[in-house]
């Protein structure tokens, strides 16, 4: 485990960790090896005493109980960082177990960037037929994911396609996007209404080379399979930061790994500079609103704010909240629960039910005919999943782009997309 060893045997075993861990926070908290400091201290012990056996497919059962919301970081005493910790166990188990450390399902999603590359350049017939229900069904089962895990489908198109046939005006000023993979070939229409709304405030998108962000081997703990993606994204991005363009993301988990994990892994000066340039679009649009450059009236708008585990550790939930009442907009409440989905983790069919257990006490902080903003791509499906659709949820920026475009319309027609 490298250096993360110490920081395992630094935990004092205080447990504040256990209060907003939301696996924890679960029917199966009363076991203390299944909490969040009941993995630490085993941690601690299977370092210093060899006892547990760490790399047991029971014990790496227990690390996975983590699911890297990062919500522990902010109340550990100690400091410590405790999913990186996890993530770091799981890249010393895989070196011990090889390919057999890994699930079915989690070997299919190590290709999950070529996957869906593939599909969103399909044919729309042939598209909608490998989307179609039976062909989704042998995949879940094939890959162990539950049957109702709501798994990303391509909505057809990719961004790479938007960008060479949409150039930024002259004069505006130019942010370099990283979209990452979900936006680039999943939904690009988040990038479409990313590149809209700022368009309303004299910003203009340049397109730079780039590839996936690795959170998903980061969640798997493929240290290798990051350090090679980081490596490939820091060496184009440095160049677009050495033309003094700023580096905008559109995802929390982007934001994360550019910010916080590629001068993690990478250590380099490049890593750093190029951290230090990233722009979240939740700042982004909310100094653009502070200033004057993104305008509008929003009285019409009712709405809440589910402020999920990685806008919280990013600090942009107060962010999105001051920007969306700025603007005129009533937000009815901010709900902060887990909404389990965990990325990969809440997916898989031996996980689903502990999902579906910490989603539905968000869940039932929710009522339908109230516009939902969620800032996660997963986040938002896992709710829609839940609720069987009965509230769609919407990415922040996704819903001002389309109120400001359209003042007079209900908001919960924020869901239709122009980029769609």
């Amino acid at each position: 485990m490298g250096p993360f060893a110490d920081e395992a045997v630094r935990c004092i075993r205080c447990g504040f960790c256990n209060s907003v861990c939301p696996t924890t926070l679960t029917s199966i908290g009363y076991i203390p090896a299944r909490t969040s400091r009941g993995r630490l201290v085993l941690l601690q012990s299977a370092l210093e005493k060899g006892v547990p056996a760490p790399f047991t497919p029971r014990f790496k059962e227990l690390i996975n109980l983590c699911i890297g919301c990062l919500r522990c970081v902010s109340v550990c005493p100690a400091r410590i960082p405790i999913p990186t910790v996890m993530s770091s166990y799981r890249y010393s188990y895989l070196k011990t177990q090889g390919s057999r450390g890994l699930m079915r399902g989690e070997q299919l999603l190590t290709h999950y960037e070529s996957m869906v590359k593939s599909v969103s350049r399909l044919p729309p017939p042939l598209r909608q037929l490998i989307l179609s229900r039976p062909i989704l069904w042998i995949f879940k089962k094939v890959g162990g994911f539950a049957d109702d895990a709501p798994i990303p489908t391509p909505e057809g198109g990719t961004l790479d396609k938007y960008f060479r046939e949409n150039k930024p005006k002259p004069g505006h000023q130019i942010y370099a996007y990283f979209s990452d993979t979900f936006a680039r070939f999943v939904r690009p229409s988040i990038g479409v209404s990313a590149c809209e709304l700022l368009e309303k405030a004299g910003i203009g998108l340049a397109y730079p080379r780039q590839y996936d962000s690795g959170v998903i081997y980061w969640e798997l703990g493929l240290w290798d399979k990051v350090r090679e993606l980081a490596s490939q994204n820091v060496e184009a991005l440095s160049e677009e930061v050495v033309k003094g363009r700023k580096i905008l993301c559109t995802s929390p988990a982007s934001t994360m790994m550019l910010r916080d994990v590629y001068p993690r892994v990478l250590d380099s000066m490049k890593s750093r500079l190029v951290a230090s340039a990233v722009v979240d679009i939740n700042e982004l649009v909310a100094s653009l609103v502070d200033s004057g450059k993104l305008q509008g009236s929003l009285n019409h708008v009712d709405c809440v704010i589910h402020s999920t585990c990685l806008s919280q550790h990013l600090h942009l939930t107060g962010q999105i909240v001051g920007a969306i009442e700025t603007l005129g907009a009533h937000v009815v409440e901010v709900v902060s629960e887990c909404c389990g989905s965990g990325g990969l983790w809440g997916l898989l069919r031996k996980n689903r039910g502990l999902s579906v257990e910490i989603g539905g006490k968000l869940v039932k902080r929710l009522k339908a005919g109230v516009t939902v903003l969620s800032y996660s791509e997963t986040c938002s499906q896992q709710v829609e999943s839940l609720t069987h659709g009965e509230i769609a949820v919407h990415l922040p920026h996704e819903a001002l782009n389309y109120w400001l475009s359209k003042p007079a319309t209900h908001p919960q027609a924020a869901h239709t997309s122009q980029a769609t």
